[in-house]
């Protein structure tokens, strides 16, 4: 008979119980899965031995997978009780006897199945739209006709928004310039403010109006405006105190400049020429 194939048994063949080919043939599984368990066969039954140290990374070989897929099918496979293992997670793996093994997996009960089985207790805490309510509305009523308005109405003209007052009025240089009884330079307000800035200390009326006050009694004992200013802001102060400002120009060395036309009343100043000429010219 030609339809008949033949083994050849010098490249070697391996026997398979009935039993096992048949569960194989009927078992519920992933295909992944379904080639890991034919590896595992091959290693083992293939060898006749029972059971073998096979790791993930060698079956992964063998059914050209990835480790983390074969990992994922021994567990799977050992939760259905097709393969066994003995001793810990890297044990020998061996086939399970068939009348352990489970066939199809049972399925987690839904969720959906325990409301249905419990929707007789279940209340809904939602008010029900009531019919007489939408009967009677009016843009869905039948009994009236609509009511076309003017825009005029719909929308009537709104008045504008006044301006809400600014909660602080701003002081700046040019306040500082108007309310200037001192008559402290533009420049040296504009330092002030600067020093101020650096301080984080905005300036306000009230500041200013303290700064006057003390400008006057630097006045009283002869230090300008502009003198006081300028020691406030080399000295870096955020205050502005007239004791301090007093005490630092009084501190002060004063410079005398010698003066280069000195001991005039001892030059001949007729040297260098013939006396004096009726007109009240010099005779060279």
């Amino acid at each position: 008979m030609t339809n008949i194939v033949s083994f050849d048994k010098s490249r070697g063949f391996t026997r398979m119980d009935n039993s096992v080919m048949e569960a194989l043939s009927t078992v519920d599984l992933p295909a992944r899965e379904l080639r890991v368990v034919m590896a595992i066969a091959r290693q083992t039954i293939g060898y006749q031995v029972e059971t073998k140290r096979l790791t993930a990374d060698d079956l992964g070989k063998h059914t050209n997978m990835r480790r983390d897929v074969t990992s994922k099918a021994i567990s799977h496979l050992l939760e259905r009780r097709i393969i066994y293992r003995v001793g810990g997670s890297r044990g020998d793996i061996g086939i399970s006897p068939v009348s352990e093994w489970v066939f199809y997996e049972e399925k987690q009960p839904n969720l959906t199945e325990t409301k249905t089985s419990h929707s007789d207790n279940i209340v809904s805490l939602r008010q029900e739209t009531s019919e007489t309510k939408t009967a009677t509305c009016l843009p869905y009523t039948k009994k009236e006709p609509l009511l076309t308005l003017p825009s005029e109405e719909i929308n009537p003209p709104q008045e504008p928004a006044e301006p809400k007052p600014d909660r602080k009025a701003p002081f700046g240089k040019a306040q500082l310039l108007a309310d200037n009884p001192h008559g402290v330079s533009e420049q040296q307000i504009a330092d002030y403010l600067a020093l101020r800035k650096t301080k984080r200390a905005p300036i306000t009326a009230k500041v200013w109006a303290n700064v006057n006050a003390e400008l006057a009694k630097c006045a009283a004992v002869g230090i300008t405006a502009d003198m006081a200013v300028d020691i406030v802001v080399l000295n870096g102060w955020q205050g502005f105190d007239s004791t301090w400002i007093i005490n630092r120009f009084a501190s002060t060395p004063k410079t005398v400049t010698q003066s280069r036309h000195t001991n005039l009343n001892q030059v001949n100043h007729g040297a260098g020429h013939g006396g004096r000429n009726d007109d009240g010219s010099y005779r060279i």
